[in-house]
């Protein structure tokens, strides 16, 4: 672990709410069909100049107002998802950028993911640890289940996929005792200036019992175990969840009225920062 701790719920928040790239002027738009899409730094904009030239990507930049598009010619859902998967291959293979990186965080796309939390009757959440050779936050405590969505899936389908490869919960089970709760949104500025705004989808999972057993069906986590809501919350404090299920939990805190005006000074705030406008094309 980093070592930081957090001092309360708004600290712990905002270490993943840490970003409002509409107020940057240092970032570059890319723009769609006259909508933006997305915001790049300048280090990947000038990388991408030069790219877009040597290996002619079909992308327009213009250095005057600042915004990258497709070229005319570029007008198909397959031809542009062809046309940023050859230029983010390029940039990979050339080790342009570290990894682990994807292009939506490169190009400052919006993504969209699950998030599930499953609790026992007695008021005790599943936490799986990430496995210590994940790219991404090794281990550190996660959500319970979740997981990107795919073009061509929807929130629900991926829910139940996800709970069946990294919870091995039984699909009838889940679709049984699943609740669809809402959405959170954020934006995330990774360490090197990367932008990452993201929708989460968030589902409960009331277990029946206190007897029902989760464990990991693949490479994601190493272990799970039950948390009650004091070890949940000093662990957030002690900076060892992934920085995003901070958000997902605190949303979980406010909706089972763990989280309370009486007992917390930035209950609205945190509630405000939980549905912060994209302000980006979403589902």
């Amino acid at each position: 672990m980093t070592g930081l701790t957090f001092a309360s719920w708004w600290d712990a928040a905002n270490a993943c709410h840490n970003d409002d790239p509409w107020s940057d002027p240092e970032l570059y738009a890319f723009v769609c069909d006259g909508t933006q899409i997305g915001f790049l730094p300048a280090k990947v904009w000038n990388v991408v100049c030069r790219y877009v030239e040597e290996a002619q990507i079909p992308l327009q930049l213009d250095a005057t107002t600042r915004v990258m598009t497709f070229s005319c010619s570029c007008n198909s859902f397959d031809a542009r998802t062809m046309a940023i998967n050859r230029l983010a291959q390029l940039l990979r293979e050339n080790g342009e950028f570290p990894d682990p990186l994807n292009a939506c965080a490169l190009f400052g796309l919006a993504t969209f993911g699950v998030h599930l939390t499953a609790f026992t009757p007695d008021g005790r959440i599943w936490v799986p640890k990430r496995s210590e050779t994940k790219a991404t936050w090794p281990g550190r405590y996660d959500n319970t289940v979740g997981g990107g969505i795919s073009a061509g899936d929807t929130p629900y389908d991926t829910i139940v996929r996800e709970c069946g490869e990294e919870a091995s919960l039984e699909s009838e089970f889940v679709k049984k005792h699943l609740r669809s709760v809402g959405v959170i949104t954020y934006f995330y500025k990774t360490e090197l200036g990367f932008r990452q705004p993201e929708m989460q989808f968030l589902y409960d999972l009331p277990l029946p019992t206190n007897d029902v057993v989760l464990a990991p069906n693949d490479d994601e986590a190493q272990s799970f175990e039950l948390m009650d809501k004091d070890t949940v919350l000093h662990h957030i404090y002690a900076n060892e969840f992934k920085p995003n299920c901070t958000l997902v939990l605190l949303d979980f805190f406010i909706r089972h009225g763990w989280l309370t005006p009486d007992n917390e000074p930035n209950y609205t705030k945190l509630a405000a920062l939980l549905h912060t406008p994209l302000r980006l094309p979403t589902p």
